[in-house]
């Protein structure tokens, strides 16, 4: 690939353990191995970006608390580091994920620069864009002005483009671009992983593994294992990009104690999926759960609600 064909992408998304910024990170490492200079923006390091490496590059977005403000801001921190950056490495795209905060930020930092010096702005939509924050009279008018505003738009389900056209009543073009995930070949054998879950042969390993939002009706999920009998012939991983503290109250009414592993914010997703029996995903919405294909990649079947993009995301894969 000659220097003409190279693009200069700027990415942002959420940084924390969840679905859209590990098909972020993912898709930035394809195309800096396909010779494009990649730029992360973000409050920090992507989970799954572990260093710099060629073409690859993370700019970290400073957040500031001031007394004048109420709430800490990140759309404008966020959206002055996207123009500093879009200028001094000459971007062609910003590549979005997330309508708010992200493409709001990408919107305002593009009309901070000159002509000739704006990139182009691709918005991905992964879900609470919509189903969430697309029903808030507060967050609205603000992506549907990203949408409108931005040079192309991508859903991660034929399912969540039909809900955002909807709900936004916006009529420009949403490409379908589905998930992906390529696992990393696991360190440590399924066997030595087992054995350090503390998982013995006879038990069947559920797993679940997400960011734990309202929306992944983890009550449900403990509930669910809790009818499970016997008692003793599973284990439940979750695998939680955020604390799991405020279901430990739960966990123990359901006396699920000894029954439950719960691993935090877990870097090598594949360490853990390789040793699943089944995955278990009860959200009450679900645009494209990339934490099924995940498991599908180890040959796990999975359970889920009958919600959103679920099933014809499997007829997908």
């Amino acid at each position: 690939m000659g220097d003409r064909d190279c693009l200069r992408i700027g990415i942002s998304c959420f940084p924390s353990v969840g679905g859209s910024g590990t098909l972020a990170t993912a898709l930035g490492q394809d195309l800096a191995a396909r010779g494009h200079d990649v730029h992360f923006i973000c409050y920090e390091r992507p989970f799954r970006l572990l260093s710099d490496g060629p073409r690859l590059h993370f700019h970290p977005v400073a957040v500031n608390d001031y007394d004048v403000l109420k709430f800490p801001d990140y759309t404008l921190p966020l959206s002055v580091r996207m123009a500093e950056v879009s200028r001094d490495h000459r971007l062609d795209v910003l590549h979005v994920h997330y309508a708010v905060p992200h493409a709001t930020a990408a919107i305002l930092a593009r009309s901070m620069l000159p002509p000739g010096q704006q990139p182009h702005v691709v918005t991905t939509l992964h879900g609470t864009d919509t189903t969430l924050l697309g029903h808030d009279p507060g967050y609205a008018p603000a992506i549907r002005h990203a949408l409108s505003c931005s040079d192309a738009v991508t859903a991660v389900s034929a399912s969540l483009r039909a809900e955002t056209a909807r709900v936004f009543d916006f009529r420009g073009p949403i490409e379908v671009v589905h998930n992906f995930f390529v696992p990393r070949p696991p360190r440590r054998s399924a066997a030595d992983v087992r054995q350090e879950l503390g998982v013995e042969r006879d038990e069947v390993l559920v797993l679940h593994s997400s960011n734990l939002r309202p929306g992944k009706r983890i009550d449900l999920l403990l509930e669910t294992v809790s009818c499970v009998r016997p008692r003793e012939a599973f284990r439940l991983l979750v695998l939680a990009g955020e604390s799991f503290a405020p279901y430990a109250e739960r966990v123990r009414q359901l006396g699920l104690e000894d029954r439950l592993i719960v691993k935090e914010k877990v870097t090598d997703i594949e360490e853990c999926t390789q040793v699943a029996d089944v995955g278990l995903f009860t959200s009450d919405t679900e645009s494209f759960c990339l934490s099924i294909l995940e498991a599908m990649c180890f040959g796990c079947p999975s359970v889920s609600t009958r919600v959103g993009g679920f099933p014809k995301s499997w007829r997908t894969m």
